[in-house]
């Protein structure tokens, strides 16, 4: 008998109140999905239009410190012209000074020019150098020292016409400090080169740069220089270990390059570049503005904008949670009246069906539905039974149909297989079905059906022969399968396959072909099989771009042969010269019996006419050799005429085939048992008739 095990009314209470959470918990739910909806939504606007204000407020706001950056440092360029154009100036008067007085001592003009120039507050250094590059005087070198600068590119440039040149950047030999050079040239009145007077300028010395290198962009930005040439350098930085250091030709940006962040806009890393040219001497001058400094008004808004918007996604979120907690209160009935349903059929009674709107028309749908319910269930039921009858008819008939069956669904695993498909693998139906076709074909058959598989994927039903590797073909069809829609909504369900073996079939096709194409009597192809041939030789020359040529080779006299030893005689011999043909031609070759006693020869890919008129004479030759025939010697000559085909003339097969008859004509005229060619005849008559004669 069963036990009955009463429960403790602590027990029950516990479990309507489990029950009771989960039904507050499904009723609540939705409220909550539809509030954190709502506020994903305005959040999602607001980020929207957070992002657009943020890109459009970084574009302008790049743009206005661009356009600052940019004047800043065109000013400074236009200032660094000045500068060393007032340089310019003063050398070309120290030149006019010197012009004079280049007959004294070079002490005397080192002291006209100190007394000239104003030291170090234009130059560092002047000095004054003969046209042929030797220093008369400088004031950082002592004048018993012999220096000379006519390899240097500002000396170079003032000795081809230049009126004012400025050098690449120097360092010091002694104190290895950054310098340039300016050069103006010294010549008499009828314009001749008498000298070249030059000025130092040390960079890291108290002068304009280094006025500029201690001068800030904003609060912490800065400038650097870059010099001119094939190999630039800083000539300043507000680092000076970086000072003579390799700089970038373009694209420089003081060394303060960043790479660019995906975030870019609403995390600036970039700093902001500006630079210029100078016109003097081809030096760009930099300037570097941090993107902290650059953007900080942007980061500033963006901080308070955030908490502004954070509380008012909060008050907003609050105020959809309470409204839709009210709108949805009607559903919350209907939801507990349906949970109801489950162990209480007759609340279909409570259901809301009274009212006029959605809510109503949803719970008289749901009651028409639960009327239903029942007769549909039972009709599924034998449609079930009837299915199931269905296939198993079906799966028996292809169980007993020798062909290969099978289904591959949509990832290319086998559903189904026949067991002629089974027993071919050696596996059992059930173990094949989940397969994928690699791992059952393996991955070299599986690549050689790929394009016939994409082909019926694309929706084309595809057939196509097979052959293994054992000699075995199989003709294979890939049907496919569609879904049950009947709209444009169909999608492929997987592929019918079906496969059965042809070999037979080919196999009687292929003797059936051989047979139309072969001579009967000597094995060569016959005036058929040769057309095709032709034809193919003349395509795959042409479309290869290599040469072909042609070969007619009658036996002379064969009728004589005929009349004195009779019909069998001559077709031994006919079979004897066949024979000599073969071993005439190279492999590849075709050689074929188009008439009585005519021949042909196909010669692909023919590197020259020299090949043609050896394999001619080869076959000339063979056929001089006396034939042994029933105890009988017999002698029969041949006459060839040949034909070369080219792809670029654009030739015909029966083009072809009447120029190589034609010289085939042109060798029996010349005396038979010889060789010509389309172009001209290859008399050897003479050499045949010795060859005879011995």
């Amino acid at each position: 008998m069963g036990r009955v095990v009463a429960q403790s009314p602590k027990a029950t209470e516990k479990r309507v109140s489990a029950h009771k959470f989960k039904m507050r918990s499904m009723r609540h739910s939705l409220k909550y999905r539809m509030a954190i909806a709502a506020a994903a939504v305005v959040t999602l606007v607001f980020v929207a239009r957070s992002g657009f204000s943020q890109y459009y407020a970084y574009t302008r706001l790049n743009e206005v410190v661009q356009a600052q950056q940019d004047t800043l440092v065109r000013l400074i360029a236009d200032q660094l012209d000045e500068k060393l154009e007032s340089r310019a100036v003063v050398l070309r008067r120290l030149a006019r000074t010197l012009s004079p007085s280049l007959d004294q001592s070079p002490a005397q003009l080192l002291r006209l020019a100190t007394d000239t120039v104003d030291m170090p507050e234009h130059f560092n250094a002047v000095f004054l150098v003969r046209p042929d590059g030797n220093v008369v005087f400088s004031t950082a070198v002592p004048l018993d020292k012999k220096v000379s600068v006519w390899e240097r590119d500002y000396f170079q440039n003032i000795v081809r016409g230049a009126d004012f040149a400025v050098s690449d950047l120097l360092q010091g030999k002694h104190t290895s400090s950054p310098g340039v050079i300016l050069a103006v040239p010294l010549r008499d009145a009828k314009g001749a080169l008498r000298g070249v007077v030059g000025g130092v300028l040390n960079l890291s010395a108290d002068n304009f740069l280094r006025e500029l290198a201690q001068h800030r962009v904003g609060v912490t930005g800065y400038y650097c220089l870059v010099s001119a040439g094939p190999n630039p350098r800083y000539a300043m930085h507000p680092d000076t270990s970086r000072v003579l250091k390799p700089a970038l030709a373009i694209g420089e940006a003081c060394g303060a390059e960043q790479p660019e962040s995906r975030w870019e806009v609403l995390s600036p890393v970039q700093p902001v570049v500006a630079r210029r040219l100078l016109e003097s001497n081809g030096w760009e001058i930099i300037s570097v503005l941090p993107a902290a400094e650059a953007y900080s008004p942007l980061f500033e808004v963006r901080h308070r904008a955030i908490a502004v918007a954070l509380a008012s996604l909060g008050i907003a979120a609050l105020l959809m949670w309470l409204m839709i907690r009210r709108l949805l209160a009607p559903l919350e009935h209907l939801h507990r009246t349906v949970r109801r349903l489950c162990e209480q059929p007759a609340a279909v009674a409570d259901l809301p069906v009274e009212r006029d709107d959605e809510i109503g028309e949803l719970a008289g749908a749901f009651s028409e539905v639960m009327s239903q319910l029942s007769e549909r269930e039972a009709a599924l039921k034998a449609a079930k039974d009837s299915a199931a009858a269905s296939e198993k008819r079906l799966e028996a008939i292809a169980n007993h149909v020798p062909d290969f069956v099978a289904f591959i669904d949509a990832s290319e695993r086998f559903v189904f297989v026949n067991q002629a498909f089974a027993l071919h693998f050696g596996l059992p139906a059930a173990q094949i079905a989940g397969l994928s076709l690699r791992e059952l074909w393996g991955t070299a058959e599986y690549v050689a059906y790929q394009p016939f598989l994409e082909q019926a994927r694309a929706g084309d039903p595809v057939t196509f022969t097979r052959e293994a590797t054992d000699g075995t073909a199989w003709e294979v069809t890939f049907q496919p399968a569609w879904n049950d829609a009947q709209d444009a909504t169909a999608t492929l369900a997987g592929l019918h396959m079906f496969s059965r073996n042809v070999t037979g079939e080919r196999q009687k096709l292929r003797s059936l072909e051989a047979q139309t194409l072969s001579d009967h009597l000597t094995g060569l192809l016959n005036r058929k099989g040769f057309d095709r041939r032709l034809q193919e030789m003349m395509a795959r020359a042409d479309a290869n771009g290599h040469r072909a040529a042609l070969l007619l080779v009658d036996l002379d006299d064969f009728k004589a042969v005929n009349d004195t030893h009779g019909h069998p005689i001559g077709d031994q011999l006919l079979i004897a010269f066949a024979e000599r043909l073969r071993a005439c031609v190279r492999t590849g070759d075709a050689v074929a019996r188009i008439g009585g006693d005519e021949f042909a020869i196909i010669l692909d890919n023919v590197h020259s006419q020299n090949t043609v008129e050896r394999i001619a004479h080869t076959v000339v030759h063979a056929a001089l050799r006396p034939f042994e025939i029933d105890g009988r010697r017999l002698v029969s000559t041949a006459s060839v005429g040949s034909a070369m085909h080219r792809p670029d003339q654009g030739t015909s097969v029966s083009e072809l085939f009447m120029r190589a008859d034609m010289a085939l004509y042109e060798a029996k005229r010349h005396g038979k048992a010889c060789h010509a060619g389309s172009i001209h005849a290859v008399e050897t008559s003479a050499l045949i008739a010795a060859e005879v004669q011995n």
